[in-house]
């Protein structure tokens, strides 16, 4: 064989091991890509499914560590190394604490069954940690809301309470805050709606909601 036919095909040889390389990478990150997806969906599915309300359906985006309950302790420290590896930084509020119990134990069932598959890269958090990010959003947990407290529900206002203060998160206790708070904490709920680019309700719902919880405050 002569000098440039053996170049020629070295050439080719060195041309096919690269693209055989090329495809073969490219079909790995595609498939981390999905197992990624999956990931958050599955993650995403386990911090909605307990939620009482019924239009909570999804996770607040845009959460800043700042924004969390004391946000300079161990617990919040660890929600955000821990729990904003596959999705969103969720706030406490999505819960009532009996509800993060379940919810936390779960987490802690996927990532251990995942280590040696799509949870292979994710932090594993030691089981002292764990107790402390469960006591931290149980602690700061939504109060849970007893539907037979009133009997108003079914009212306009009523109405709107549930419609919009289900969608982030469980229902709120309106005894928990006072009727002077109410219209800040509702205006901040409003903010988090706008970051997470969802559906806000008009200046007409928002007075009913405000009306609502604070006829029920303490």
């Amino acid at each position: 064989m002569k000098s440039g036919e053996r170049n020629v095909l070295w050439f080719v040889i060195a041309a096919v091991a690269l693209i055989i390389g090329l495809t073969t990478y490219l079909e790995l990150e595609h498939r981390k890509s999905d197992a990624g997806q999956q990931v958050v969906q599955l993650a995403n599915e386990d911090l909605t499914t307990t939620s009482t309300g019924p239009g909570t359906a999804i996770i607040p985006k845009g959460i800043n560590p700042d924004a969390l309950p004391d946000p300079d302790t161990r617990g919040a420290t660890l929600l955000v190394l821990y729990c904003a590896q596959c999705h969103e930084l969720p706030t406490p509020l999505m819960h009532t604490a009996e509800e993060w119990q379940g919810v936390v134990k779960r987490m802690q069932e996927r990532m251990q069954a995942g280590r040696g598959g799509m949870l292979s890269r994710v932090i594993m958090p030691p089981e002292k940690d764990w107790g402390i990010l469960t006591q931290y959003v149980a602690s700061h947990g939504q109060k849970a809301f007893d539907p037979g407290s009133v009997g108003d529900l079914e009212t306009p206002a009523g109405r709107a309470f549930q419609t919009m203060c289900s969608i982030c998160h469980a229902m709120p206790d309106p005894a928990q805050h006072t009727a002077k708070e109410w219209p800040r904490v509702v205006a901040r709920m409003k903010s988090n709606m706008r970051s997470a680019q969802g559906e806000l309700p008009d200046e007409e719902t928002s007075k009913l909601v405000i009306s609502y919880l604070q006829s029920h405050s303490h």
